[in-house]
């Protein structure tokens, strides 16, 4: 290989690496709260969940389809503090949102087509909860 292919490869290959890393999700703060979404694709996927421990709430999204589920995107997130006071409201990028909230009580709504699914929670300080919203196809 010679000189002159050797440090074009090398540039290919910076610009790649450089293309991914700005291509990962990044932590948004809104108010009180800070949120990450994404999960599109295996490296993205991976690196939420990664990012998950650092995050009291992790949520996560699923069509139930057939012949196999699939996960879903573009879910309308809305989180009401316990005096019905919207914290966050924000759309996922991808399956996956992990949100950092003050301890408190919480209201969920996930909206997906206008479905809505609801849940009530409780974030405590060092707590981490996992909860998996599905739809129907």
């Amino acid at each position: 290989m010679n000189k002159r292919t050797l440090l074009a490869l090398t540039a290919l290959i910076a610009a790649a690496v450089s293309f991914n890393a700005s291509a990962a999700p990044t932590p948004v703060t809104k108010g009180v709260a800070t949120y990450l979404s994404g999960g599109i694709g295996l490296d993205e996927s991976t690196l939420i969940q990664q990012e998950a421990k650092n995050y009291p709430l992790e949520l996560e999204f699923l069509i139930k389809a057939s012949p196999k589920d699939e996960y879903a995107a573009d879910i309308h997130v809305k989180i009401s503090d316990a005096s019905n006071n919207v914290v966050l409201d924000a759309v996922s990028k991808g399956p996956f949102f992990l949100a950092k909230l003050p301890a408190g009580n919480y209201h969920l709504e996930a909206a997906k087509n206008g479905q809505v699914k609801d849940r009530k929670i409780a974030i405590t300080p060092g707590s981490h909860q996992h909860i998996m919203f599905e739809w129907r196809e």
